[in-house]
């Protein structure tokens, strides 16, 4: 058996769906698109993202001089969102536009919403983030692999996307899959729920041939998308991509934005669940629901989660993608998640984040409340601006109560 052979059948006995390898030259389509799509500001918002990062990535041999091949390896996420998992609310029309009125058809939307649910709305989580933290799990995964190629007398080293590497451009030059019109690797057979790696290593591995698949004539993620972020197909604006608001950004969500995100908590999934290579039903993979280990609720109870304190959120989150948004972050997007599904009965759990310790989730819960509506969320509303001390979440404040009804006391200056 070639060597090529052993990592590949090594690879699926630890778990991963789908292994390919390509050579080490550079990712040169990869690194062009990347640079491209930088300089036309798709790109902002990103910290840890940059033009030079972009040309860094795209040479595998970067960090290891010798290199001669590139392993891609694709591990499946160990939780797929089923049909039922539907949001709270419809969703507006692609693009953006204002959302669905604060107060409209509230009672049959609420009863159908509480007999799915068991009561009580419910958020949304992308379904890579269930497990414990990706990153962790496929670095251990492909240790034996690493090992395996040391011991013949090869360098090895692995990346996962918090590395400088294209993974999409190396599993697509490896055969993984193709490159969808919602920029995810889509692989025959297996979907885009899956988490990318790679081994650079010194070894002269058999190279497999990219695949010369296409989405074809389908643009149905283009089209679900509610905020318009895949401007071009295989093209992501992330300043419009809800996954980056959720997770990336770290402050005030902006306004327009805001009724666009839905019910969605953390990450988004809708361009991967209306893809029709993600149609046939799977069931949990048992690899990897034994490498991610407990797995948190994809659809957790929104008021709990605005109850968290500091330690609670670290117990329930420390282990998981989602420990990343920070508690403020978190449920700053429950609150907006709330303020969507316009549920009255959650102005309580509201009223309490308006007394939260950090200004941006008290803001995000007044927006929230504007969007409920009632006497009880203006009664709130007003007393919060009688106390504010933040000018932006009296602002929020303002607003909210202009959002409820004729504005009863002024803001505080």
């Amino acid at each position: 058996m070639s060597l090529t052979d052993e990592v590949k059948r090594r690879a699926t006995e630890l778990g991963f769906c789908s292994v390919g390898v390509t050579g080490a030259e550079r990712f040169s389509l990869a690194e062009a698109a990347a640079v491209n799509r930088t300089q036309e500001g798709l790109m902002d918002g990103l910290s840890w993202w940059s033009e030079a990062r972009a040309h860094a990535s795209a040479d595998p041999r970067r960090a290891t001089p010798d290199a001669r091949s590139v392993i891609a390896l694709a591990f499946p996420h160990a939780i797929f969102p089923s049909p039922s998992d539907e949001p709270q609310f419809p969703f507006p029309a692609r693009g953006g536009g204002p959302g669905p009125p604060a107060h409209a058809s509230r009672a049959s939307v609420r009863s159908e919403r509480l007999r799915r649910s068991g009561g009580g709305p419910q958020g949304r989580i992308a379904a890579y983030a269930l497990g414990r933290d990706y990153h962790e799990v496929l670095l251990e995964r492909m240790q034996p692999l690493v090992a395996m190629l040391r011991e013949r007398g090869h360098v090895a080293k692995t990346y996962v996307d918090h590395g400088w590497m294209l993974d999409r451009a190396a599993a697509a030059r490896a055969g993984l899959g193709w490159l969808g019109k919602n920029t995810n690797l889509l692989i025959p057979g297996v979907g885009s729920y899956v988490l990318l790696a790679e081994i650079v290593t010194s070894a002269e591995l058999e190279p497999d041939q990219p695949l010369k698949k296409t989405c074809g004539s389908c643009d149905a993620c283009m089209r679900v998308c509610p905020t318009g972020a895949l401007v071009e197909p295989g093209v992501l604006d992330n300043r419009r991509c809800i996954s980056f608001w959720t997770i990336e950004h770290r402050g005030v969500i902006p306004l327009d934005i805001r009724p666009l995100i839905g019910d969605w908590i953390f990450g988004c999934d809708l361009c991967q669940e209306i893809c029709p290579v993600n149609a046939k039903p799977a069931s949990p993979d048992t690899p990897a629901l034994e490498a991610f280990g407990p797995m948190i609720e994809a659809r957790p109870r929104l008021e709990q989660l605005l109850a968290l304190d500091d330690d609670a959120f670290r117990a329930r989150f420390r282990n998981s993608a989602v420990w990343r948004t920070r508690r403020s972050g978190l449920l700053r997007n429950v609150c907006i998640a709330l303020g969507n599904i316009a549920d009255r009965d959650s102005v309580a759990a509201l009223s309490i984040a308006l007394n939260d310790g950090e200004p941006l989730v008290r803001g995000h819960a007044a927006w929230a409340l504007g969007r409920l509506g009632g006497t009880a969320a203006r009664a709130h509303l007003e007393e919060a601006i009688r106390r504010e001390t933040d000018a932006w979440v009296r602002d929020e404040c303002a607003q909210a109560l202009q959002a409820c009804g004729p504005l009863v006391v002024p803001s505080v200056v």
